[in-house]
């Protein structure tokens, strides 16, 4: 099986909503009250930031480009002037 690169906006989304089901959990178990005014601005944000480091990153990598691709194309490439 191949390996895949590491998606950020679903690891962060992930963790913003485990986060949350954790702190629910939390007040749930204890006399802590959480607030629930709190909670959906906090998951946006979060989501927000997920959003934003996986655009930066896909346009970090989109960038990037192997040196192999170069070589290959100026092999394949047909001359600019025909031969006679």
């Amino acid at each position: 099986m191949r390996r895949h690169e590491l998606d950020i906006a679903s690891l962060v989304g992930g963790l913003v909503f485990a986060g949350i089901a954790v702190a629910y959990l939390i007040g749930a178990a204890t006399s802590v009250r959480i607030d629930a005014g709190w909670v959906l601005p906090i998951g946006l944000v979060g989501l927000g930031v997920a959003g934003l480091g996986g655009t930066l990153r896909a346009g970090l990598r989109g960038n990037e480009r192997p040196a192999a691709d170069d070589d290959a194309e100026a092999e394949h490439a047909e001359p600019s002037q025909p031969q006679v």
